[in-house]
């Protein structure tokens, strides 16, 4: 069997080594130019180099020039972590089919970003789908699902990692099924019950003091780098947070005191940590980068909405 592996990130790395693990041949290893790349990319041409696999790289693979070069290749698949939608002509290139993944168990939470909706919405069991791709967005034919879970205080590089674990076990199974019966065609999704998740803008991960403690904890783990951190608004700067965790304040208090402050009530300001009330707890939310220094000074954080009435460019979207 011959593959040709899409993607900019350690989890195509760990596709392609199960592929070659499983005695199947990687024809190429394609990735973007290191401007394209996104936050979680890493250096797939120092694998392909180690493992001695051609390498290229294409800022868009459904232009004829890139078609062309992987029709070259004659690949029987195509193993696509790639960012994009392939369209029908790069769908039609491999003899027996492209293979996509998607964490969820597909037909459920198909769309974008579903690492960091997972998180958000404290979805903690999942799934890495196999299926074979269409021209539609996540609606092919299941060919194999790999169970996997993301811990309730997982931030986002955990919940990838646990993904990639379940993506080298995964390909091994698919490869083993693959090379029994090269056209396997899975099994068809059931439309009816499908539902596609939108693509996060920066106001998702735009915290607002008045959520509750769990919902500001998975926002900032949802976002937590690599990726760029959750915003927390402060007159006219964006402070970037990149953990968060409940103050011992928040048991040491009585209910009805913790009760009587208010959401954003500053607390205390310490190196890169601000401790305010949110809605049910008080918070230690660590920043990135220092602090503004009237931070230092303010005796509450108001809602986003104060400040974008003031600033009205910030969040743009």
């Amino acid at each position: 069997m011959r593959f040709v592996v899409l993607g900019a990130s350690e989890f195509a790395l760990r596709c392609a080594g199960a592929i070659i693990d499983s005695r199947a041949e990687v024809r190429a290893l394609i990735s973007t130019p290191p401007h394209a790349r996104p936050n979680n990319s890493t250096d797939v041409s120092a694998f392909a180099s180690e493992r001695r696999i051609p390498y290229y790289e294409m800022e868009d693979v459904n232009v004829p020039d890139s078609a062309n070069l992987i029709r070259e290749l004659s690949p029987d698949y195509i193993l696509s972590a790639w960012h994009k939608i392939l369209k029908r002509e790069i769908l039609g290139i491999p003899r027996f089919g492209c293979i996509g993944t998607h964490p969820t168990e597909l037909p459920f939470n198909r769309g974008r970003h579903p690492l960091h909706w997972l998180i958000a919405l404290g979805i903690s069991n999942t799934t890495l789908t196999f299926f074979r791709m269409d021209e539609g967005v996540d609606s092919g034919n299941v060919l194999l699902q790999i169970p996997f879970q993301i811990a309730p205080d997982d931030c986002i590089d955990d919940a990838v990692s646990a993904m990639n674990e379940a993506a080298y076990e995964g390909t091994k199974s698919l490869c083993a099924r693959l090379l029994r019966d090269p056209d396997y065609a899975g099994t068809k999704q059931d439309h009816t019950v499908a539902n596609s998740w939108r693509k996060r803008t920066p106001h998702d991960v735009t915290i607002d003091l008045r959520m509750s403690a769990d919902i500001i904890r998975r926002t900032i783990q949802s976002f937590a780098p690599p990726y760029p951190c959750a915003n927390l608004l402060f007159e006219g700067h964006m402070i970037k947070v990149s953990r968060a965790s409940i103050a011992a304040l928040t048991t040491e208090l009585a209910p009805d005191q913790l009760r009587r402050l208010e959401p954003g009530r500053v607390i205390a300001v310490a190196g890169n940590t601000v401790r305010v009330k949110v809605d049910d707890a008080i918070m230690d939310l660590e920043c990135r980068g220092p602090l503004p220094s009237r931070v230092f000074e303010a005796k509450y954080i108001h809602p986003p909405s104060k400040y974008l009435a003031e600033w009205p460019r910030v969040l743009a979207a």
